[in-house]
């Protein structure tokens, strides 16, 4: 009881050192579970799932709660005067979100009279220091131009930031009455996807969820699949989330476009030692293959493929995901490029459409695929010509974009349904950025349906 007591204590002294230093904040809108603006009480903290809970993930799509504040003209007046690349503005004090939390997807709305110009930005970060954030051009998005009563999104490039401030410069004769600001605060979540596991032949599979913005009962949503790059491997269920893949992307540019509204899915691949038997490496299933003797953690009867089938099917058959079986989507970049390849050999008819960026579909990476291993690979695709895949790769990145122009090269002869896309003067990591921030592909993506591709 004391250490609560002190908790407590020293969470309110910080609220009270916030409000000095940028005035009051009154709340306009109150979150849900009546949960104060300054979010950081002991007891709340406890109740929140922890990053691997095994509850159905459906009670955890619904993770977002309203944050919402007003700054009057006097608050505004007693903000800080600040330095921004070379120019003096002003800057509200931290927008605490509390642990365990993330802020994003910041809607301001600022009213004022006159002439001149008001210009705003948001920063953001991990934790309460205002001059670390200030110092580091990338934790401050570049000031937008405003027009009076018309609001304004801001997204955070990052995930899991709980701490956000506003910053405020005006030119010629602007008298600011009020700031209003609106942001999603996320609980738990990452990217804006909740944790969640999945158990499949006695052994648990990590995997990040989001659901739509908005759901409308008589509507069914794509599912996509994002599968993570190597250094996503892991347990915690927060590397996957790290990794440059479709999702974030879903989250962060995409989320407030109904057109992108969908289910999405970031399941984590486990390390090998925790694949349960008889999955290699414990047994035979999945088991490194002369044509696909990298990356075995993927291959198509691996114990990580077999479980995200799984899971896809059961919320395929769960009615409260409203998903539209004919619009599952799989992508992947690098390790979780080649798991693309993997997944469509394992199901085939399955998937409306897919996207590889920067992987590979046989053989080991960076080898020149032999003959032999080019005739396999043109058995293996006829099971799912069929299905549109878009394949990226940057120029520079020569491992994969030798690898992705084989895939197509092969799709093709065998009048596969595949294009190919080589970004010019792009290294492996960036091409995942020319992929996914790319609108026209992601349309394209959610454009696909499997009633018109099936044979």
């Amino acid at each position: 009881m004391k250490r609560i007591l002190a908790t407590c204590l020293i969470v309110l002294c910080g609220e009270l050192v916030a409000w000095a230093q940028s005035g009051p904040l009154e709340p306009r809108e109150k979150p849900q579970q009546q949960l104060a603006f300054y979010l950081a009480p002991e007891k709340a903290s406890k109740q929140q799932p922890q990053d691997t809970p095994s509850q159905p993930a459906r009670l955890f799509v619904n993770a977002f709660e309203k944050l919402a504040v007003n700054f009057g003209r006097d608050q505004i007046t007693a903000w800080a005067q600040v330095d921004v690349d070379d120019k003096q503005c002003r800057i509200s004090g931290p927008i605490i979100a509390g642990p365990r939390f993330e802020l994003n997807h910041h809607r301001i709305t600022v009213d004022y009279t006159g002439s001149g110009t008001v210009e705003l930005s948001v920063a953001h970060a991990g934790k309460n220091d205002r001059e670390y954030v200030l110092s580091k051009k990338h934790l401050h998005r570049r000031f937008v131009k405003l027009t009076t009563g018309k609001e304004v999104v801001l997204q955070s490039p990052y995930k899991g930031e709980n701490h956000a401030w506003l910053l405020l410069r005006s030119t010629g004769n602007v008298h600011i009455s009020q700031i209003r600001y609106r942001a999603l605060r996320g609980r738990n979540t990452l990217y804006g996807h909740a944790p969640a596991r999945f158990t499949f032949a006695h052994a648990f599979l990590p995997y990040r969820i989001m659901a739509p913005k908005h759901i409308d009962p008589d509507k069914r949503y794509p599912l996509v699949i994002t599968i993570g790059g190597s250094g996503g491997i892991g347990t915690g269920n927060r590397k996957n989330m790290e990794m440059v893949g479709l999702s974030a992307y879903l989250f962060r540019n995409y989320f407030d476009d109904a057109q992108f509204a969908c289910y999405s899915i970031t399941p984590q691949i486990i390390p090998s030692k925790d694949c349960p038997a008889p999955y290699w490496p414990k047994g035979s299933r999945g088991a490194p293959t002369a044509a696909h003797p990298d990356a075995p953690l993927v291959n198509a009867d691996g114990w990580y493929t077999q479980a995200v089938l799984a899971l896809i099917r059961q919320m395929l058959a769960d009615p409260a995901y409203r998903i539209d079986p004919d619009r599952v989507y799989l992508t992947g970049f690098s390790y979780g490029g080649k798991a693309v390849w993997e997944f469509l050999r394992a199901a085939p008819d399955m998937f409306a459409g897919a996207i590889s960026s920067g992987g590979w579909a046989i053989g080991r990476l960076n080898e020149n695929p032999s003959i032999r291993l080019r005739n396999m690979l043109s058995q293996e695709v006829q099971a799912y010509k069929h299905v549109p895949i878009l394949i990226t790769a940057g120029e520079k990145d020569t491992r994969m974009s030798k690898a992705s122009r084989l895939a197509n090269e092969v799709l093709g002869k065998v009048g596969g349904n595949c294009t190919y896309v080589e970004f010019a003067k792009t290294e492996h990591i960036p091409s995942a950025g020319k992929t996914w921030g790319n609108r026209k592909y992601v349309a394209w993506l959610f454009e696909q349906n499997r009633k018109r591709t099936q044979p």
